[in-house]
């Protein structure tokens, strides 16, 4: 499992947060950061939150998309702010699950076991997002 956030604190609590569920997590701040984990390794998952902006991360998930090595490999994609379109275009770039921040740790947790266990089976995951509860 790879976590992408441009924040070092927000990334060491995902990072931790799925540590706890007993996956393996690697952190990257950056994009050339991934790159080199990526060359190493094939994660179970990708968990891109970039708060810069929006069109970072859609880069971003556009960039791991088009990898032949990364087809199938689920990848969950948290954002800031409610937009339906920029939703939309993340889910329709390829993320299989779109989330709001913030977002509870459990439902977290939650989500990437399930999409990982999906990819163990071999089914192809279903494009989902969160609702945030007020």
């Amino acid at each position: 499992m790879v976590v992408i956030d441009d924040n070092v604190g927000v990334r060491q609590m995902l990072a931790l947060a799925l540590e706890t569920t007993g996956f393996e997590v690697l952190e990257a701040g950056t994009e050339l950061e991934l790159q080199r984990l990526l060359a190493q390794r094939r994660p179970d998952a990708l968990l891109i939150d970039l708060q810069r902006s929006a069109a970072d991360g859609l880069h971003l998930l556009n960039r791991m998309r088009s990898r032949p090595s990364l087809r199938g490999t689920p990848i969950l994609f948290l954002a800031g702010t409610h937009d339906d379109a920029f939703r939309e275009q993340a889910l329709e770039a390829g993320a299989d699950y779109f989330g709001l921040r913030p977002l509870g740790m459990i439902e977290l947790q939650n989500e990437v076991i399930e999409l990982v266990a999906g990819r163990r089976r071999g089914t192809e995951p279903h494009p989902r997002q969160h609702k945030r509860v007020s």
